[in-house]
C-alpha cells in the first residue's frame, strides 16, 4: 500500500509540475518528510544532493527514494511514475501548441505561474536550510556555493562535489 501510495504522489507530483522539476520539490518534501515520515528532512536533503550529482538529477532522487522506501521495485517504479505523466502530457499538449502559443491568456498564466514557483523554492530552500546549515562552517559552505553558482559560469557538478570535499576536511 505505501509502494502504491508512493507512486500515486509521483505521478501527481509530475503530472502538476510547471517550470521545472525543480517546482515539485516543496510538494514531495511535504508528502515524504511531514506527511507520510517516509524520510527524514536529512534522507530528503541526501536525495536532492545525491541526485545532483548525477544524469537526470531528480529521476535519480526519486529513485533513490523508492529504493530508501522499497528497495529495486520502488526504485524502478519511481522512476516509471516519474516519467509517464510527463509522456502523456507532453504527447498531448504538442498536438495544441502551435495553435496556442501566441495566446495573451496563456502567456499571462505562464507568468504567474513563474512567481509562484519561485515562492515555492524559496520556501523549500528555507525549510532545508534549517536542517542543514547546523553551524558556521556549513553556513559558510552554503554562502559561498551561492556566490560561485549566481556570479560565475562555474558548472554546479563542481560546486557540488567542492562543496562536499570541503564539509569532509572540515567536518
Amino acid at each position: 500500500m505505501i509502494l502504491l501510495k508512493f507512486c500515486w504522489i509521483l505521478i501527481v507530483a509530475n503530472a502538476l509540475t510547471i517550470g521545472g522539476g525543480y517546482v515539485m520539490l516543496p510538494m514531495l518534501q511535504q508528502e515524504f518528510v511531514e506527511k507520510n515520515h517516509w524520510l527524514t528532512n536529512q534522507e530528503f536533503l541526501d536525495a536532492i544532493a545525491f541526485g545532483q550529482v548525477t544524469p537526470g538529477p531528480l529521476t535519480v532522487m526519486n529513485a533513490f527514494i523508492g529504493y530508501k522506501i522499497h528497495g529495486l521495485t520502488g526504485a524502478i517504479l519511481a522512476m516509471i511514475s516519474s516519467y509517464l505523466p510527463c509522456i502523456i502530457i507532453v504527447t498531448a499538449v504538442a498536438k495544441f501548441y502551435y495553435g496556442y502559443k501566441n495566446s495573451v491568456i496563456v502567456n499571462s498564466s505562464f507568468r504567474g505561474i513563474k512567481a509562484a514557483v519561485i515562492g515555492l523554492l524559496a520556501a523549500v530552500a528555507v525549510s532545508l536550510g534549517n536542517t542543514s546549515l547546523v553551524d558556521p562552517a556549513t553556513f559558510g559552505i552554503a554562502v559561498i556555493s551561492f556566490a560561485v553558482i549566481a556570479f560565475t559560469k562555474i558548472d554546479p557538478s563542481f560546486v557540488i562535489i567542492g562543496s562536499g570535499v570541503v564539509g569532509a576536511l572540515l567536518l
